[in-house]
């Protein structure tokens, strides 16, 4: 069955390599309005995607080797048959409005999301049991964390969590990731800026991201995006029916290659 490459939020930063190092911005679409822009309250897929490319985390699971990767955090140890573990974390990075990121965002961070109140389903993961968890500030650049029971994967939990600020007036949405949610629409779109203060720097000593801004259209109507797909209003489609794949990739030889190659590095 023929469909186009499906493309997850933890993709888009490594395709249209060719594209985003000239700056300019990535159009696609969303089938449906995020629930939430509080990255701790996440539980559906347009929401995830919005916490991928504005969420700082301390850790990060490579989608492709599944081996998991300093982030916020450069060094990181596991102890007490998995109850605690210490993070040692990046210096001198900012928050997308210019706010210090220190050890003390985590602690709140982890607070805010094992408050019982706040009903997360991230938190949920790290419940080991009854007794409270426990985050140290050791340091400006030093965190501990202590649970009450040992926590299975607890390394990989630290993936999906995005680092708050404790003191940023714009709150949840001061982000650590590439993005920064710079104006939304409900049922219409979503636009994301370049994070000007984003930490990461590719092997020429550029910062990250290429691109300036990405746009995210809601729309649910998949024979809508295909057209708009087509006119070359959108850069990139997730997925589609082989009915529609069959419409927009006629004399395409571009699509049809797109829907027969699953290395993103040709994309």
């Amino acid at each position: 069955m023929k469909r186009l490459q499906v493309l997850p939020a933890a993709l888009l930063l490594g395709c249209f390599s060719a594209f985003a190092q000239g700056g300019g911005e990535l159009r696609f679409c969303l089938r449906s309005e995020p629930k939430t822009f509080n990255p701790l309250l996440v539980e559906d897929e347009s929401s995830e995607t919005i916490r991928y490319l504005t969420g700082g985390v301390l850790l990060r699971i490579n989608r492709i080797t599944q081996e998991i990767q300093p982030e916020l955090a450069s060094e990181w140890k596991v102890s007490e048959g998995g109850k605690r573990i210490r993070f040692k974390l990046r210096e001198g990075l900012k928050y997308s409005d210019g706010t210090p990121f220190s050890s003390a965002d985590v602690a709140y961070t982890m607070e805010q999301l094992m408050d019982p109140g706040l009903h997360s389903s991230t938190g949920d993961a790290f419940r080991s049991g009854d007794g409270k968890v426990v985050t140290q500030a050791l340091s400006p650049t030093t965190v501990e964390i202590t649970f009450s029971a040992p926590v299975a994967n607890l390394v990989k939990l630290f993936d999906t969590v995005a680092i708050l600020s404790a003191k940023s007036p714009q709150k949840e949405m001061a982000a650590l990731g590439p993005f920064y949610v710079a104006e939304r629409k409900a049922g219409s779109y979503i636009l994301l800026k370049r994070n000007p203060y984003y930490w990461k720097k590719d092997a020429a000593g550029r910062q990250l991201p290429y691109l300036d801004a990405v746009r995210i259209d809601i729309e649910q109507n998949p024979e809508i995006e295909a057209m708009r797909y087509k006119r070359g209003e959108l850069h990139l489609i997730n997925t589609v029916s082989p009915a529609i794949f069959e419409k927009i990739s006629v004399n395409d030889t571009s699509v049809r290659d797109a829907g027969a190659s699953t290395d993103t590095e040709q994309l």
